[in-house]
Order: structure tokens, then sequence, then C-alpha cells
């Protein structure tokens, strides 16, 4: 179907790449989701905060977890001020400045959670979304290992409270890598070589890239094996055997007391090391942690250290956090369930008497019970409003007035099942309370 716009050109009605509607099925999924996500949050003593989705380009710009992912702010100039304004494309930078700038003399630690949409130029989209849902938090204030602790056990409870079974969390320390390189002289180009090799963990270019850089055996032995120092708790011994500079035995130190403390969590074996993980190195500034799934291509989940950032914004302060995609984790749960029956609820109350007062009145105690309730407004045969409530997912349906139902009682028919009895209509709200 064509449809003209104003100047008699075709409309485009097809959405841009990168950006998707949720429709109800998903939608229901979606908000359960993220409910569960932030009850789950809240749980742990952390405190909601909910930034605008459009700032100042200047302060928005203080920060990008992963510059190396090519992603980059949408911008506008503001009619009023004639700024240059941002849309929201992470929420850590707002979450930083609030921390600086609202709560400069609070009691530490600061702990908060958010929600919310994030928008993201994506020059190379390669199935990238370019409109996230995420929800995460924030623990500011404490340098301890134990705060590292707290946040990946934090993110280990939510996408377990998620219903998610088969899930990992990758940890790895950057001051690790960055250790490695601090009595060495190197160009740019040489460091950026290998610091991609290893991100990508290509042994091929990483062979490659050492061949012929200025630095010790020991060193390139040690960065030829980095991308496979991968495993259990058992890859720090081999690391430490391998590791030269006190900065990165330091970093080795770091990372077994976090690991310690997630074990004192009960939420050890959800983990994984790998060393040879190196996103952000540039932002990060301690142990990084990303939670996944095997058949999902994307990351469920993001954290790390970033100490550097909340002193951008006037206050220094030790700082750690992460992000779930909460779109990623329910194409997660949808694939691990999938072939499950979906889950119906509520009434779609049907009425066919003289009045709607009967219909009404149902409707309303119904909600006041806390069942999702609706009537049917359209009037037609009986076997077409059915359908029209199996289609939109209702578990029961109730007809006032139809043909064949006694006086006083209503036709009550489990769309689960495809049952159908007579009940009396004062005794449908007690029927029908935990649906």
């Amino acid at each position: 179907m064509n449809i003209l716009n104003d100047k008699g050109g075709r409309l485009h009605l097809e959405l841009p790449a990168g950006v998707a509607d949720i429709l109800p099925e998903a939608a229901e999924r979606f908000i359960e989701l993220r409910r569960t996500i932030l009850i789950t949050m809240a749980g742990w003593g952390y405190r909601p905060v909910q930034p605008p989705l459009i700032e100042h380009a200047e302060a928005l710009a203080r920060a990008l977890p992963d510059s190396d992912e090519e992603v980059s702010f949408y911008k506008m100039v503001d009619r009023l001020s004639g700024r240059v304004l941002s849309l929201r494309a992470d929420f850590t930078p707002q979450l930083a400045r609030i921390a600086a700038t609202r709560f400069a003399e609070a009691a530490l630690p600061l702990r908060f959670f958010y929600e919310g949409p994030v928008v993201r130029h994506v020059p190379n989209l390669n199935g990238k979304r370019r409109e996230l849902h995420q929800a995460g938090a924030e623990l500011m204030g404490v340098m301890d290992p134990e705060g590292d602790s707290e946040t990946i056990a934090m993110m280990v409870d939510c996408l377990r409270a998620s219903g998610l079974e088969d899930f990992k969390v990758d940890v790895g320390q950057v001051e690790f890598f960055k250790g490695i390189f601090k009595d060495v002289e190197l160009t740019p180009e040489a460091l950026y070589a290998i610091t991609d090799a290893v991100k990508r963990k290509d042994l091929s270019d990483l062979e490659n890239a050492l061949e012929n850089a200025p630095i010790s055996v020991a060193k390139k032995e040690l960065l030829s094996a980095l991308p496979l120092l991968a495993g259990g708790s058992e890859v720090l011994d081999r690391a430490s055997a391998l590791a030269e500079s006190d900065h990165s035995k330091e970093a080795l130190s770091n990372l077994s007391d976090a690991l310690a403390f997630v074990d004192k969590h009960g939420l050890g074996a959800y983990l994984t090391v790998d060393l040879g993980e190196i996103r952000g190195v540039d932002y990060y500034t301690g142990i990084i942690f990303e939670g996944f799934v095997h058949h999902v291509g994307t990351p469920l989940s993001r954290g790390g250290r970033y100490d550097g950032l909340v002193g951008a914004y006037g206050k220094t302060l030790p700082a750690t956090g992460f992000s779930i995609d909460i779109l990623s984790v329910a194409e997660a749960l949808s694939l691990q369930n999938q072939g499950a029956r979906p889950t119906r609820s509520g009434v779609f109350i049907i009425n066919f008497l003289d009045k709607r007062d009967e219909a009404i009145k149902l409707a309303r105690t119904l909600r006041a019970e806390g069942v999702r309730a609706s009537r049917d407004l359209v009037k037609r045969p009986l076997v077409e409003s059915v359908a029209a409530a199996a289609e939109q997912n209702f578990a029961f349906a109730i007809a006032l007035g139809a043909e064949g139902t006694p006086s006083g009682e209503a036709l009550l028919i489990d769309l689960q099942k495809g049952e159908r009895r007579s009940a009396a209509i004062e005794e449908l709200t007690g029927c029908l309370q935990n649906i």
C-alpha cells in the first residue's frame, strides 16, 4: 500500500535500521522483566534516579565507556539557547554528574540504580541496535574490591532473578594488561596493534604485532598467552607465574580478592576469569565484567570500575557499576523458553445484556482485586468475541446474558483449556482472583 506524504511523494512507514517496535506480547514480557530487575536492585539498598534523555552535548561528551565500539551521540541545536544538545547514549556520565553536583556532600557510598532508553549513532551497525533499553546500577565512593564484588554479585542476582538459567559472567582486570607496559616505551601505532589483537583474541595478528616490538621475551610470552588466559580461578596462578611488573601482580591480587567476595555471596559458580578481556582499556581502571549466554550474539550486561569519570564533573570518587540490556535478556529468555505456551492472564468480559451496568461493575470489581479486566466494546457473535479474547492473550472470557445461560449466571470460558461452564455472577470474582 502506497501512502503519499504532503509533497506527493511516498511516505516511508518502515523504521530506520537499528530500531524496532515492541509489540504487545513482547512488551508484556519486557515490562515484567524490567520490573523484576528494578525490584532486585532496590533489594540491594540502591536508590532510583531518572536522568533526562537530553543534556548539553559538552556534559555528556566527557565520557563514552566504549569508544572503540564506534558509538557516538545524536546531536541537535537547541532552538531556545542555540547550544548543542545530545540524546543520552550512556547513563554513566549522567550518574557521575549527579553524584558530583547533587551529592557532593552526601555520606558515602552512593548507591544508585536507573532504567530507560539510550540512543546511539553506530556508523557500522553490524546487527547492533541504535536504541537500547537499559537498567543499571552505580556504586560510588568505594575503592575496596568488596565494592567490585557487590556490583558483580548484584548483576548476577538480576540475571538470575530474570529466569535465565545458562548464563556466565566473564571477569577481567584491565590494570593487569596496563601493567605489562609500565616500563616499556612503544609507539602509539605499536601499542594499538598489540591491544587490538588482544581484544580480538587474534593470535596470528598478535604474533605479528609482537615480532619487532621492543619488549622483553618474558613480556612477549605473557602477551602471547593473554588471549588464552581464561577459565576458573587457576588462571590467576598461571598469570602470576608469567607476570613481571608489580602493577600487574597487584591487579591479580585485587581480582582474586573480589572473586573471593563474590563467592561469599554464593554466586561464584556463575563467574569465569578472562584476562584477555580488555574492552574499554582507556576508560576502565580495574575490574571489568560481562554477562552472556551462548545463544545470543550480544552481551546481556556489562560493567566495570571507572575511577576517573566522576572527577571530570568536579568531585573525585572511585566508582564501579554495570548496565543490563533488557531486550537482550528478553531475547535470551525467549530462546531459552522456546516452545513453551504463552502465559495468559486476565478476563475479557462480553456483554449481551440490554444494559452495560453489570459488565462495568464486574470489570471494576476485578480490577480492584488486581485482575486484568477488559470489556468487549464491539457488538458481535460470541464466537468472534471469544476469538478476539484468545488473540489478546486473556486467560478467561466471561459472557453475560449469553444465549442459554440461566438468569443470574454467566458463561465462564477457560481460554487455556478450552473449557466452558456456568457460574453465578456474584461468585465470579472469587473464582478469578489468582489469574
